[in-house]
């Protein structure tokens, strides 16, 4: 699999995404378990910049800004309030399915922010998952479940990378 790259953005157009960011006051973190409002964040910036990225471009250089402030910036902080109200739903999964969901992340050894990150990789964790459960869930809450998941300690830690091929832990930008 290719390495991915980030956007490469003029500095007025990070601008406009760190005005936009602030604005809608949603953390990064929450937008896979929001898809509406990321879809409304996405199609606002593509309308005030004339652009046309996707959901993932505009996450993946998000997240790949917060994880590089050694080596620049970083991304905006909005604090605990950010997102409002907003409480993650408990997901509508059985017990089962969290373990089968687990085991999928074992098996297929990627980084569970990588999920939302990648449509790619998202159908393939959708498509296992169902062929598993025989349930069809949206990629984007499983990932949200697999983020939440790791956070709260539950997975299993990935294996370290046998070749450059291996997702694993690969840096989010590639390099």
């Amino acid at each position: 699999m290719a390495k991915r790259r980030s956007l490469q953005l003029q500095p007025h157009d990070d601008t406009l995404l760190r005005t936009l960011y602030r604005e809608f006051n949603i953390t990064i973190d929450q937008y896979p378990q929001r898809p509406e409002d990321l879809t409304k964040f996405v199609q606002t910036w593509n309308n005030l910049s004339s652009r046309d990225d996707t959901a993932q471009d505009i996450l993946h250089y998000m997240i790949s800004k917060r994880k590089n402030v050694p080596n620049g910036p970083g991304w905006e902080k909005l604090g605990r309030d950010a997102g409002g109200d907003f409480k993650s739903e408990k997901l509508d999964l059985s017990e089962g399915q969290f373990k089968i969901l687990d085991l999928i992340y074992e098996d297929f050894q990627v980084a569970s922010d990588n999920y939302a990150l990648d449509a790619e990789l998202a159908r393939r964790l959708q498509d296992e998952f169902a062929r598993r459960t025989g349930r069809i869930v949206p990629p984007m809450i499983l990932a949200a479940a697999m983020i939440r998941r790791r956070k709260d300690g539950v997975l299993a830690t990935l294996r370290p990378k046998a070749h450059d091929s291996d997702l694993g832990f690969r840096d989010i930008d590639g390099q």
